[in-house]
């Protein structure tokens, strides 16, 4: 237990060794190979974060694997990419209001100050039990991290924090995180079990200096495959100017812009099913970083 302080900045990213030795067991396959299944997407606001989490998410779920989407962006909009109707995504809850839940996890009321809370809630139930499926997809929305000037955050934002470690530490499925700019939801232990994260980038100076900034934030938590993916790319120029004011960086792929990008944000459709220029795309990018064969 932790009493809150009101600082609400409360760590709870160390991993155990034994937790250690645990994902060190499950990275290994049958045959003894290593598994590539945890995969965290982040990038600038607008340059396609979403639209590459979504189908990363399609073409791993295609490939037989279940894959745990979660959404840890603060605009979450992955339950819609993924093709979720409008009535299942009205429903949803991010699991930060859940307060009754929280309460009853963390030993502490939602805002409340100088109360005691845990540190390491139970959590291992939570993907199944409060997520929405779809074929082999389990979304899971996780709500925006709470900051001053809401009353105390440290209960959930230590479940939040929990539930993120449990997913990439603990949990044996696929899981990718559409994750918001920064590494909030994660302390370096945590970010250390992500073996691929990939920045997602447009050809603009400013798109570039941002996942520059991303990068080397990802490289102080401890994740060690980052990679580059270029969004809204209408050719080579566009392809040569990224790789060009990205020196030093692995760069997984690219996503063309095209009709059908503009038009499945449009009409709600799904764009994996629709596009097979961008399907081929987001592939190649997974075999390039070992993720699909």
């Amino acid at each position: 237990m932790a009493a809150c302080v009101g600082l609400c900045s409360v760590s709870v990213g160390t991993v155990s060794y034994s937790a250690g030795y645990l994902r060190c067991y499950t990275k290994l396959d049958f045959l003894g190979g290593l598994v590539m299944n945890k995969i965290a997407i982040s990038g600038k606001g607008g340059v396609g974060k979403t639209t590459l989490c979504a189908l990363v998410v399609h073409a791993l779920a295609e490939s037989g694997q279940k894959v745990y989407a979660i959404d840890a962006d603060p605009n979450p909009t992955l339950a819609e990419a993924l093709g979720f109707p409008p009535e299942v995504v009205s429903e949803i809850t991010p699991i930060i209001e859940m307060e009754k839940l929280i309460e009853e996890r963390t030993g502490s009321r939602a805002g409340e100050y100088g109360s005691y809370f845990k540190l390491n809630p139970r959590v291992k139930d939570i993907p199944d039990e409060y997520s929405v499926q779809k074929d082999n997809i389990s979304y899971l929305m996780m709500g925006m991290m709470r900051g001053a000037g809401k009353g105390c955050a440290c209960a959930q934002n230590s479940m939040l924090k929990a539930l993120v470690t449990h997913l990439l530490v603990k949990e044996k499925e696929t899981v990718v995180l559409d994750m918001v700019a920064g590494t909030e939801h994660m302390g370096r232990g945590t970010a250390e079990s992500v073996d691929a994260m990939i920045i997602v980038v447009e050809p603009a100076l400013r798109s570039i200096k941002a996942a520059k900034e991303f990068s080397r934030m990802a490289a102080d938590l401890g994740i060690k495959n980052i990679y580059v993916a270029g969004n809204k790319v209408t050719g080579p120029e566009d392809e040569e100017y990224i790789r060009s004011k990205m020196p030093g960086f692995s760069v997984a792929g690219f996503l063309p812009y095209t009709a059908q990008v503009i038009q499945a944000e449009r009409d709600g459709s799904v764009l994996y099913e629709q596009s097979v220029e961008m399907k081929n795309a987001v592939h190649g990018i997974l075999q390039n970083i070992s993720i699909l064969a």
